[in-house]
C-alpha cells in the first residue's frame, strides 16, 4: 500500500483555516407544504445555482480558473485548497485581508472584484466619466460590468454580460407556472423579466406585495459589498426560504414599533422623515438554499430589503431572519465566544432570545434614517459615501439596535432583566463578527463600535481580559455614536465617513490578544442545505 506523500507546509496551513469553519447542515422542515409547494422549492433552488455560477464570475477574475485548475488536479493537497476556495469563492483569504492564498496573481483580492478589469484605477474610471459624461449612468449602474474595449472602458449590462441571465429567467417562469399563491407567482414572472431587463424595481415592488404564501426568495443581484471599488455593482445571490408563521406573530411588538424608533433617532430632528410602517414586513423563516454572495465566507443570518430607496418611500421594506441559520451560529460560536471572553458573572445572561431580537432590531435598523441625502432628492447617501458606506451603514443597523432595545424599554415593552441580556450577548456578539476581518462590512462595523464604546467606557475589559460593561454609560455611548453615523449619513459626508473607518476601524492590541483567546471557536460555519 502506497503511503500518502507529506502535505506542504502551506497546505497544513490551509486546512487549519478551513476548519475555522465548522461542517454544518441546515435543515428545514417542509412536511407541511404541499407537493407542488416543494417542487417549487426544487426549481428555485435550480435557479438559485445559476445565481451561485454567475458570482462565481463576480467574485473574482481568476476564481473560476483556480478553482476548475484544482478540481483537474485531484490530488489530495489539491482537495484542501479546493475546500477552502469554494469557501472564498477564490483564492483570496476572505477572512484574513483578501490575501491570496493559492494560484498565481494579484497578491490581493483586486478591490473591483470580477465587475471592473483587474488593473483599473478610480482615476481611470472617473475620468472616462468626464471625457464620455453620457456613459456616467452606464458606468455607475449597480447592474453592469466595466471591461476594455479598443484601448478604453466600456459598460455591459449584467443581462447582456452573463449568458446565464436568459436561463435564469426561464427557470423563474418555470417556477411561476408551479406557483399557486397568486402575488408569488407574480413576482416571478416580473422577477423574470427583470433578469432579461435589469430593470428590478417592477419586481422589488411586487415582492413587496407577496402574501399568504409559505414560501419566499430573495434572488437576483442584490447587495453591494463585493464591490469594494465603487460600492456600485450588486452581486448574484439566492436566498429560498420556508416561512415559520407562527415565529413571525412574535415580531408584531417589533413592527408596531417601527414609528417610535423612527421619531426617536438620536440625531436633530430636521432629519427625521415619517416611515411607512404599513407594509413594513417582518418575517422569521428556515433557509433551504444559499446560493451566490451571501454563501461567500461569511454566512448571512438575515436580510433587509429591498435597497431601493424608492420602494422604500412607497412599499416600506421586508426584513427576514434566517432561523435555522441564526440558531447554528448562535450554539457554535456565540456561546462559546461568551464563555470565554465574558466576566463569569454575566455569561448566564447570553440567551438565544436576546440574539434573535438583536438580528432583528438590526435588520429594522437599516430602513430608520434616511435613503437620500438631506436637501437632495435624487442622491442616495448608499452613492454618497461610496465604498465606504457598507461598513457605515451596518455600523448604524447594530448601533441602532442597541438604542432601540432602550426605546422599547422605556415604553414598557421590555424589562431590565431582558435589556441586560440584550447588552451581554451584544458584546459576545462584536467578537463574533469582528473576527469576519477588516475586509469585511460586518467586521468592520463590528470594530467601530467595539472601540468606540470602549474608547468612552461603556465596554469595560477586567484584569483578567474578560468583559463586563458600565451601566451608567453605556446606552450614553451607544447614543453618541448613533449620531455620529445617522448624521454622517444625513449630510452624504465621504470624508467623515473615511474618518470614522480610520479612527475606530481598526484592530487594536486588545482585540489582537482577546481574538487570540477565541482561536479554538469557529469563525464561521461552513454549511450544505437539506430539506
Amino acid at each position: 500500500m502506497e503511503s500518502q506523500p507529506e502535505l506542504s507546509e502551506q497546505a497544513k496551513k490551509i486546512k487549519q483555516l478551513s476548519e475555522q469553519f465548522a461542517k454544518i447542515e441546515i435543515t428545514a422542515d417542509v412536511s407541511h407544504l404541499s407537493q407542488r409547494e416543494r417542487a417549487l422549492l426544487e426549481k428555485l433552488i435550480e435557479a438559485g445555482k445559476l445565481c451561485d455560477a454567475i458570482f462565481w464570475k463576480q467574485s473574482s477574475h481568476d476564481a473560476i480558473a483556480v478553482r476548475d485548475s484544482l478540481i483537474k488536479l485531484n490530488t489530495e493537497e489539491a482537495k484542501i485548497f479546493l475546500e477552502y476556495v469554494n469557501i472564498n469563492y477564490g483564492p483570496y483569504d476572505v477572512l484574513n485581508e483578501n490575501v491570496r492564498f493559492v494560484g498565481v496573481g494579484p497578491e490581493k483580492r483586486p478591490p473591483g472584484g470580477g465587475f471592473y478589469p483587474e488593473d483599473i484605477t478610480k482615476e481611470e474610471f472617473e475620468n472616462h466619466i468626464k471625457n464620455n459624461p453620457k456613459d456616467k449612468e452606464a458606468f455607475e449602474s449597480q447592474y453592469s460590468v466595466i471591461v476594455r474595449e479598443n484601448g478604453g472602458l466600456k459598460a455591459i449590462p449584467y443581462h447582456q454580460y452573463y449568458p446565464e441571465t436568459e436561463k435564469l429567467a426561464k427557470l423563474l417562469e418555470e417556477a411561476a407556472e408551479l406557483a399557486d399563491n397568486p402575488t408569488l407567482k407574480n413576482y416571478l414572472i416580473l422577477r423574470a423579466k427583470a433578469t432579461r431587463t435589469d430593470d428590478y424595481y417592477e419586481s422589488d415592488m411586487a415582492w413587496m406585495d407577496i402574501e399568504n404564501s409559505n414560501i419566499d426568495v430573495i434572488i437576483g443581484p442584490i447587495e453591494n459589498y463585493s464591490d469594494a471599488l465603487y460600492n456600485y455593482k450588486t452581486a448574484y445571490e439566492a436566498v429560498v426560504m420556508v416561512k415559520d408563521i407562527e415565529a413571525s406573530k412574535e415580531l408584531e411588538m417589533f413592527q408596531k414599533h417601527i414609528p417610535d424608533f423612527q421619531n426617536n433617532l438620536p440625531y436633530d430632528k430636521k432629519y427625521i422623515e415619517p416611515v411607512k410602517t404599513e407594509k413594513e414586513i417582518l418575517q422569521i423563516v428556515n433557509v433551504v438554499y444559499f446560493g451566490g454572495d451571501c454563501q461567500k465566507g461569511t454566512k448571512t443570518i438575515a436580510a433587509a430589503l429591498p435597497n431601493d430607496p424608492r420602494v422604500h418611500e412607497t412599499k416600506g421594506g421586508k426584513k427576514s431572519m434566517f432561523k435555522n441559520m441564526m440558531e447554528a451560529k448562535f450554539k457554535t460560536i456565540v456561546v462559546p465566544i461568551a464563555n470565554e471572553i465574558i466576566a463569569p458573572e454575566l455569561r448566564g445572561y447570553v440567551d438565544s432570545k436576546a440574539f434573535t431580537s438583536f438580528v432583528t432590531l438590526h435588520e429594522v435598523s437599516h430602513t430608520l434614517g434616511r435613503g437620500y441625502v438631506y436637501g437632495s432628492k435624487d442622491l442616495t447617501v448608499r452613492k454618497a459615501l461610496k465604498e465606504r458606506y457598507s461598513a457605515i451603514e451596518e455600523t448604524k443597523a447594530d448601533i441602532l439596535s442597541m438604542f432601540n432595545h432602550q426605546t422599547l424599554l422605556k415604553l414598557g415593552k421590555l424589562d431590565e432583566e431582558y435589556i441586560k441580556k440584550a447588552i451581554v450577548t451584544y458584546i459576545a456578539g462584536l467578537y463574533r463578527s469582528l473576527r469576519f476581518g477588516t475586509n469585511s462590512a460586518h467586521g468592520q462595523a463590528n470594530l467601530i463600535q467595539l472601540n468606540y464604546l470602549r474608547e468612552k467606557g461603556a465596554i469595560i475589559r477586567n484584569q483578567d481580559g474578560t468583559f463586563s460593561y458600565d451601566e451608567k454609560k453605556f446606552f450614553d455611548g451607544v447614543a453618541s455614536l448613533a449620531n455620529l453615523i445617522l448624521t454622517t449619513q444625513a449630510q452624504g459626508d465621504y470624508n467623515k465617513a473615511g474618518e470614522i473607518i480610520e479612527k475606530y476601524g481598526k484592530v487594536n492590541d486588545e482585540i489582537r490578544s482577546t481574538v487570540e483567546r477565541l482561536k479554538n471557536i469557529p469563525r464561521d460555519i461552513n454549511t450544505t442545505y437539506k430539506f
